[in-house]
């Protein structure tokens, strides 16, 4: 009978239907609703399916690859509705233009008459017009839509249409090409158009604009009324006829911009030819040749719709990045390999943007150039006058001339980079490489800014050569940015693996004001550098020269000045070399810094108050305070060294039943994680002791030092005489602490004492404690008795075990290789450790393993950027990742060493996908994990906390963003200044027994050093934290009632948060009468908890610590 229903229910037709993309389309009952046909997922996949899954694997990464590549190409493409919309725009837009009248009047360009007869202003400065031009309109006979929408390679994001129109030949006469006579009459010609447009009532916003601080070639830039108006604008570019001037008129080594008109008040010979003006050249031949490039990117691209989608999908990785490279620059290059037939139609859209990739990262356009000319071409004569070089289809046209050096060295970077995201066969690669954007802050280890760039400017025009300043005329901002990129280039070498230059110079004006006015009502062109450090050189203290014998030795002095000296280095060579001053870490990290400061005051008198680096902002925040403001990694090195020379100690103990087989350290500090790692203890010779440990008296009026612990592990040699009893078992290690103790008394002298769980030593003034670990201690602590039978079931004991024993050693030897690795990752974990802390989410509300597994993130999976090597820009990343990521969808799994598998992270994908919701909020697996992956956030951050450090995360970065990009304040500690509103109680603490008070945000660095004479005959009281057992208590006793939070680096007040169902009245029940008391509601008798007498108990519990408990209004 069922089989009968189903037979009845569906068709039987095998060969159903089948659309274009290879899928069947739904079928519908009468009734309307759709049929279930499950027959139909277990079909034979039809010839069209076969071929797209075999397509698929040939062409593209991956199918969910292809699926994104297809989604995104239709989300960026220009909606049908638009297209129409603009096509019946521009139809009338064009046929208004052709309205324009003839004006057979000559004006002349250096008196105003033409201005009053437009009534509109002509778009060039008073620098321009210094000789008699005269200009007369000839009507133009053709207005064409040309650059990325004609060739169907638009965004439809931000879209601007171009519309170019030629201007006829007889506009320009032959001596027009000097002195920007060409200019000042294209401005003018532009003025024309301008002033017929402002009569034309389908637009809006009319305006002009200058792009990327080229104020000789203005545009006209205009919005459509109405809808229209909010998906696209237009923008308007003249070009010239190519019968205007003959194209060897503007050759790199002619001269078309006289020194005497540049510089009138220096009296030079006005007929003298001058140096040749490859830029000032090519600002025109961009003009001359716009129509033969648009015609030839039509014929390769007509036809060609992969090639399309190749080009947006290049632009759009590009826009992400923020790369100053113009979309016309990528079409012609995408030509240019399909001219040289490295690229067709025939391959997909993703191998055409991967050949695309791999041609730009080992292409060399600053050494050889290349060319899109099919006959002789001299590229060097090219090569000599400009730093990129990329010729046009014409031979003549350099398209690459206002591209910096530094922007096509990111840009070989960034192909780099992507090409090895997408070989990388354990992540989604298309995320990182098309839907993250690239920010600056997070980009860049260290970005130089100038506080008054027009200084800046007019210094290093002062020191500029002549024949520079001829070649690049007005533009004077492009001549600047060249020259302190060379500058840099040379004085940073290999510190540094890009420099990269940001100008953010486009400008736009009212066609009713002249550019001189309009940049009067607050137009500021901004300038920086971006550098990207070499984590091998940049912390290098000497720069070392040529030997003194050599001819270079004297360009060496020359360049670094007083800097440079003569030394002899151990390997007997005698050179020139600069010798940087650095003490520190922090100090070595800002030698970069010191580098630039001293270039910028030798070569131009600038001082160092006028530049502004991001880069070193948050070392006083690792700093050590209360000694003399050393960086903690220096106290963390000395621990390390000390623990080496324990572990060699431990190990070659004799006289032991089991020998010692490795010594693991464990606790943040030994991968240099730890803010406030221990230093050594001073000798005390009044000290209460028993046996080799100090002691504390009831009636000690002196308060101990914090002494922390460095805790380690200890493997010891295999046995099978190990007891089946856990008590028998534990009571064995206790013996054999008192064994190494003994030992180690004896044989080397050390203060140790043993207690029944672990040892504490003291070795260099540092405390260690070490704790014997062996795997069957947590199978016993796993094994329980039902019934007569023998079951193994995890508890929290077990967990808690195997953590602290079995995992962490192996997880703190990774992050140990991982700072060894990326420098910065220590001190960012630090930095990051103490932001969560500031604002009260020290553990555990935030655990430590979890926060330096975040921050490892950033540094392991750091696509589509390179790891950080400062700890700001490694705090920012971190902050950027919890802010972005959604936790509750995504899993992150480290794979330190390429350890795992793809099967095994697709399996653990898939695990997390089917978790239970009470699992971590926080999911990172490592692959050191075992059986419990994403062990380390099981417990904690709740949601409310991760919540919490997500908005003040985004909090952070906005003020970061703006102290740094906006305020230029080099102080951003306020970023780590907590917000006590919110909180319904504050407890404030005696700041007299507050471990690390001063080691606060706020506190200055104390001048003391290390202490003339370390502990080395008692182990000193470790571990006295009056506030950490004082907040232990109020968990214990009153965590049912309210949370807490504190600073565990220095804070002096505990925060309370009540719990949501504080104020509600409750039922009297037995056992659950804690806190409460009666209270009568409409006469009958109700319970509340007894607020006031809690704050009592908070004050009782905390007598001595305690000195104010206030109720937060």
């Amino acid at each position: 009978m069922v089989e009968k229903e189903l037979k009845t229910s569906m068709s039987e037709d095998d060969e159903a239907n089948v659309n274009e993309n290879g899928k069947r389309p739904a079928e519908d009952t009468k009734d309307g609703k759709k049929r279930i046909k499950t027959k139909s997922l277990y079909r034979q996949p039809t010839v069209n399916e076969l071929n797209r899954l075999q397509e698929t694997e040939s062409l593209f990464n991956s199918n969910l690859f292809r699926l994104q590549i297809e989604e995104i190409l239709q989300e960026v493409k220009v909606k049908e509705k638009t297209v129409k919309r603009f096509q019946e725009w521009f139809t009338n837009f064009k046929s208004h233009l052709f309205e324009i009248p003839e004006d057979d009047t000559e004006y002349d360009l250096t008196e105003k008459t033409l201005s009053k007869h437009l009534k509109v202003k002509i778009p060039v400065s008073s620098s321009l017009i210094k000789t008699k031009t005269m200009f007369k309109f000839h009507k133009f006979t053709d207005v064409e839509i040309v650059g990325s929408y004609a060739l169907g390679t638009a965004i439809s994001s931000k879209l601007v249409i171009d519309v170019l129109i030629t201007v006829p030949a007889e506009t320009y006469t032959k001596n027009d090409s000097i002195n920007y006579r060409y200019h000042n009459k294209r401005a003018a010609y532009l003025a024309f158009i301008a002033s017929h447009l402002n009569k034309f009532d389908a637009i809006e916003d009319l305006k002009y604009v200058s792009l990327n601080g080229c104020e000789s070639k203005p545009l006209l830039q205009l919005k459509p009324i109405g809808k229209l108006g909010n998906h696209l604008s237009v923008r308007i570019n003249l070009a010239c006829e190519e019968e205007t001037y003959k194209l060897h008129r503007f050759s790199p080594t002619r001269n078309n911009l006289r020194e005497s008109w540049l510089f009138p008040d220096d009296n030079i010979d006005s007929t003298e030819v001058g140096p040749p003006t490859p830029y000032y050249n090519s600002s025109i031949l961009s003009d001359l040749t716009a129509s033969i490039n648009q015609q030839f990117l039509r014929d390769t691209f007509e036809n060609s719709e992969n090639l399309r989608q190749a080009v947006v999908l290049l632009k759009i990785w590009l826009r992400q990045r923020k790369l100053q490279v113009s979309g016309h620059v990528v079409s012609l290059f995408v030509a240019y390999l399909v001219q040289a037939k490295r690229i067709n139609n025939i391959m997909s859209s993703y191998q055409i943007v991967r050949n695309v990739w791999i041609a730009l990262k080992s292409s060399e356009w600053d050494t050889k150039g290349i060319s899109l000319h099919t006959g002789k071409t001299t590229l060097e004569e090219y090569l000599q006058h400009f730093p990129v070089v990329f010729l046009d289809r014409t031979g003549a046209y350099n398209v690459c001339w206002q591209m910096c050096k530094g922007t096509y060295c990111a840009l070989r970077r960034e192909c780099d980079l992507a090409v090895d995201m997408l070989d990388n066969g354990k992540i989604n690669s298309f995320i990182p490489l098309f839907m993250t954007p690239v920010l600056p802050l997070m980009q860049f280890d260290h970005i130089l800014r100038f506080k008054n760039l027009s200084n800046i400017i007019e210094s290093v025009l002062d020191k500029s050569p002549r024949p520079s300043r001829v070649n690049y005329g007005v533009d004077q901002l492009a001549l600047v940015t060249d020259v302190i990129y060379a500058l840099l280039g040379r004085g940073l070498g290999d510190r540094v693996d890009l420099i990269l230059q940001a100008v953010e110079a486009d400008f736009s004006w009212s066609v009713k004001k002249t550019p001189d006015k309009a940049k009067k009502d607050g137009y500021e062109p901004k300038l920086s550098f971006g550098f990207i450090l070499n984590p091998e050189n940049a912390m290098n203290i000497v720069d070392k020269g040529p030997p003194a014998n050599l001819p270079e030795a004297e360009e060496f002095r020359a360049f670094w000045g007083d800097k440079s000296e003569l030394r002899r280095f151990q390997d007997g060579s005698i050179t020139e070399a600069c010798v940087w001053s650095a003490e520190g870490a922090s100090d070595r990290r800002a030698i970069c810094k010191q580098i630039v400061d001293y270039l910028f005051q030798l070569k131009y008198g600038i001082p160092s108050t006028q530049l502004f680096h991001i880069c070193d902002q948050v070392d006083s925040v690792t700093a050590r305070k209360g000694y003399s403001g050393e960086q903690g990694e220096e106290a963390a090195l000395r621990v390390l060294r000390a623990f080496d020379e324990l572990r060699r100690d431990v190990r070659a103990l004799a006289e032991m039943p089991l020998d010692v087989s490795a010594v693991y350290g464990v606790s943040p500090v030994f991968s240099y994680c730890e803010p406030c790692p221990a230093v050594g203890s001073p000798a005390d010779a009044k000290v209460w002791r028993r046996g080799a440990a100090a002691l504390i008296k009831d009636k000690d009026v002196r308060i101990p030092q914090y002494t922390p612990v460095n805790h380690a592990v200890v493997e010891l040699g295999h046995s099978g005489k190990w007891p089946g009893d856990i008590e028998a078992f534990r009571c064995l290690k206790a013996a054999f602490n008192l064994q190494i103790a003994d030992r180690l008394t004896k044989q080397y002298s050390l203060p140790a004492q043993p207690y029944p769980a672990h040892i504490d030593v003291l070795k260099n003034g540092l405390v260690f404690r070490l704790q014997i670990t062996h795997p069957k201690e947590v199978t016993l602590l796993r094994r329980e008795v039902q019934k007569g039978v023998v079951k193994f079931k995890e508890s929290e004991d077990s967990v808690k075990l195997q953590c602290d024993t079995v995992l962490m050693p192996r997880l703190r030897g990774a992050l140990h290789g991982l700072h060894t690795k990326y420098p910065a990752y220590g001190p960012t974990v630090c930095v990051f450790k103490r932001w969560l802390s500031a604002h009260l989410l020290s553990p555990p509300h935030f655990p430590p393993a979890v926060a330096e597994l975040l921050v490892a993130t950033t540094f392991v999976h750091c696509s589509p950027l390179s790891p950080p090597h400062q700890p700001t820009a490694g705090l920012l990343r971190v902050l950027k990742k919890l802010v972005d990521t959604d936790w509750g969808k995504e899993m992150i799994v480290l794979d330190f060493n390429e350890d795992m598998t793809r099967e095994e992270i697709t399996q653990l994908e898939r695990k997390f996908s089917e978790r239970e919701p009470q699992t971590p909020c926080i999911h990172i697996v490592t692959a050191y994990d075992g059986e419990l992956p994403g062990i380390w956030g099981r417990s904690a951050p709740t949601p409310n906390v991760l919540a919490r450090a997500q908005t003040l995360a985004k909090a952070t970065l906005e003020y970061v963003e703006r102290a740094l990009l906006e305020d230029y304040t080099d102080n951003i500690l306020g970023a780590f200044v907590p917000s006590l509103t919110g909180y319904d109680v504050l407890i404030y603490l005696s700041r007299l027994l507050v471990p690390h008070v001063t080691e606060r945000v706020d506190m200055r660095p104390q001048l003391r050093g290390s202490p003339d004479k370390l502990a080395d005959d008692v182990i000193p009281v470790v571990g006295f934290n009056p506030v950490e057992k004082y907040l232990e208590e109020l968990r214990n006793a009153y965590s049912e009632f309210a949370v807490f939070f504190h600073d565990a680096y220095g804070g002096d007040v505990i925060a309370v948060l009540w719990k949501p169902d504080i104020h509600e009245e409750k039922e009297l029940q037995i056992g659950a009468t804690n806190a409460l008391k009666p209270v009568k509601v409409d006469g009958e008798i109700k319970y509340k908890v007894n607020i006031e007498a809690l704050l009592e108990d908070f004050r009782t519990l905390g007598a001595g610590l305690v000195q104010a408990v206030v109720l937060n209004t």
